[in-house]
């Protein structure tokens, strides 16, 4: 299975087998990191540990986040691919972690992609938010919304939902904006803030009459 991982991500997602063997996600995620996490949810699916890898990323990811100097390390050009993957591999087989994982990272290291890990477990993430029916969206206002105007705003979001659908809000503040929000859902973005309304003002008027 994990050969298989690794002949998938360097074709870009495309097994070396039959195409009917090849799980896609619910969802297309674009870009390096989407062809990385697409092979690595086919496996994961047909392995049955789907939610464990997701969990299990989330941890690597929160490692990442938090020990210092790892970050650097994964791209340390004077470090060698081999003690990469031999220190990593180290501390996966400690921690537990799935082969299927520990393929993958080899794998991008190899390959010279392990700055791409973070964006994987991101593209990982939305692959399994979309099996669960789970739209995520974020939200970013000038100032905190008051509970009153969240709970309208969750209202007209969700009317956009299919039945099978939840919403995933995700609040943000940005004093720039100067007045109103910026919506993010799914792929679709809608600017109404009012920074936005200037700029498009000054453009109109700039134009020659």
């Amino acid at each position: 299975m994990a050969a298989r991982l690794a002949a998938a991500v360097r074709c870009h997602s495309r097994s070396l087998s039959t195409a009917s063997e090849f799980i896609r996600g619910p969802v297309q995620v674009f870009g390096i990191e989407g062809r990385y996490a697409h092979a690595l949810y086919s496996a994961a699916t047909k392995a049955g540990s789907a939610d464990a890898i997701e969990s299990q990323l989330n941890s690597l990811q929160g490692a990442i986040d938090s020990v210092s100097g790892v970050k650097e390390y994964l791209t340390l050009p004077v470090c060698s691919k081999e003690e990469k993957k031999s220190t990593l591999g180290g501390a996966f087989d400690e921690a537990g972690i799935d082969p299927l994982i520990g393929n993958m990272v080899s794998t991008m290291i190899d390959n010279k992609r392990s700055a791409n890990i973070s964006g994987v477990v991101g593209a990982f993430n939305t692959i399994m938010a979309a099996q669960r029916g789970e739209v995520p969206c974020k939200v970013t206002s000038a100032a905190p919304l008051s509970d009153e105007h969240l709970e309208s705003l969750k209202g007209a979001l969700g009317s956009f939902l299919k039945p099978n659908e939840k919403l995933l809000l995700d609040t943000a503040t940005d004093a720039s904006l100067i007045g109103g929000m910026v919506v993010e859902i799914g792929d679709k973005r809608v600017d109404m803030s009012t920074a936005s309304k200037i700029k498009k003002l000054k453009t109109a008027l700039s134009l020659p009459l």
